[in-house]
């Protein structure tokens, strides 16, 4: 059995180095940061809308005021937009004051730039279910009242309208008196004409 060359091991093992070493290194550089946590948590359901959303990564991103390289942006179920466009970095934690919205779904968009310089971004959601929300919409208390108006209101004009349409009836014994002298009158006007009128035929 012939011996091993160990000059050319040594050339091979070299070899391999120079390929395998190139690899090993970007190994770390392409391990972006990641999300770690958030506030409010992913898909969780909260009582009242939040003043802010916060996100904090595995590292403090390539950001700077006037860089403003981080984007949140927060929407409620309705689609309106929530965030004001502002994003403050502390650390690793980026966030953004929201304005409060309506019950539902809230859907978080983010976008920043990684310690490495590489460009994150993500997305996720939670629910808002706020009770004084849910009371201050019930539509039963509207047509309550409207109806208690309704069936009230007519009631006064129930009550005067017999008083308008009475008859007044104070004079009725004089109505009835002075009809019955002007028969009384008439009849005896009648048989005084009538006992002329005999008289005159007798004659």
């Amino acid at each position: 059995m012939k011996p091993r060359n160990p000059r050319r091991f040594r050339l091979r093992l070299a070899i391999a180095t120079a390929f395998l070493l190139p690899a090993f290194a970007a190994t770390p550089a392409l391990a972006h940061d990641a999300l770690e946590s958030t506030v409010p948590a992913k898909d969780t359901t909260v009582t009242a809308a939040p003043g802010s959303v916060s996100l904090t990564l595995s590292e403090p991103p390539l950001d700077t005021e006037q860089l403003n390289l981080s984007v949140i942006t927060v929407t409620d179920e309705t689609g309106k937009t929530l965030s004001d466009g502002k994003v403050t970095v502390e650390g690793p934690t980026i966030s953004t004051a929201i304005t409060g919205g309506a019950n539902g779904v809230y859907k978080v968009l983010w976008r920043t730039v990684s310690s490495d310089g590489h460009p994150i971004e993500g997305n996720y959601s939670f629910t808002v279910q706020d009770p004084a929300q849910a009371i201050a919409g019930s539509p039963s208390a509207t047509p309550t009242s409207g109806a208690e108006t309704a069936t009230s209101t007519p009631a006064p004009a129930a009550q005067t309208a017999p008083d308008q349409i009475k008859p007044n009836d104070d004079n009725a014994p004089m109505a009835v008196g002075i009809a019955a002298a002007i028969l009384a009158v008439a009849a005896a006007a009648f048989f005084i004409a009538r006992k002329r009128r005999d008289k005159a035929s007798g004659a």
